[in-house]
């Protein structure tokens, strides 16, 4: 997939009082980037160079080149945090990608033929796009744009679940959620002139909180640096 550029450059000093510092008069985002066998690493990007990339469809699922202190850094965006109330950014995760690792990044998930559907074209269904995106896991080069599920065959009341979609030899999806096996979208029948949600699952996978403080998500980060390295080596 396209390779993404942003600069950046080492954070020296972290904390509350220096962050508010980097946003409000530096007009400067902190940030931190983990994994691999190297320490985290906080940076700082401006917030014109942020711009540059955030509106990028494929953010999430590209990779990005960091230049940090004369060197290029390759990572995956993992969370943008921004103020609550003010439209300004406050934090960014970056994941490093190591070689003869996979990463964990989050892909949307789309519906091909729905016009074709044969639970909403026949039987007079609705579609109910339960999960719009998923986490997979894939080596830096063999990202998939997104995850696409075929809604010609699918009839009312039927439900597609993650297992649902076979094997892939570029990706797989965390351990984790395989076994909660979500249910990706459904067909709702019409009773009586409304929808029947009965039965409907709404099986929401959370791929982060908002509102976390910088601090929090340096040591959030710092942690997942081990958990996330066990999971994502190559098989």
């Amino acid at each position: 997939m396209e390779s993404l550029k942003l600069k950046a450059e080492v954070r020296e000093k972290v904390g509350g009082l220096s962050s508010k510092t980097a946003i409000y008069k530096e007009d400067k985002i902190p940030g931190i980037i983990y994994g691999g066998k190297d320490a985290p690493q906080p940076i700082l990007v401006k917030n014109n160079e942020l711009l540059k990339i955030i509106n990028n469809d494929g953010l999430f699922n590209s990779v990005v080149e960091v230049e940090l202190d004369g060197k290029v850094v390759n990572v995956v965006f993992k969370e943008v945090q921004k103020h609550p109330a003010k439209n300004i950014f406050t934090h960014i995760d970056l994941q490093r990608v190591v070689e003869g690792t996979k990463v964990n990044v989050v892909v949307p998930v789309v519906l091909k033929n729905q016009d074709k559907c044969f639970g909403v074209k026949i039987e007079g269904g609705v579609i109910n796009h339960v999960l719009k995106e998923v986490s997979v896991l894939s080596s830096p080069d063999s990202i998939p744009e997104s995850i696409e599920v075929d809604m010609e065959e699918i009839k009312s009341k039927e439900k597609v679940r993650l297992s649902s979609l076979g094997e892939n030899d570029s990706y797989d999806f965390p351990s984790s959620l395989k076994s909660q096996d979500p249910v990706l979208v459904s067909v709702l029948t019409a009773k009586g002139g409304s929808l029947d949600f009965e039965d409907e699952e709404t099986d929401d996978v959370e791929e982060g909180a908002d509102g976390e403080s910088t601090e929090s998500s340096d040591e959030k980060s710092s942690e997942e640096n081990n958990s996330d390295s066990s999971e994502e080596k190559s098989e």
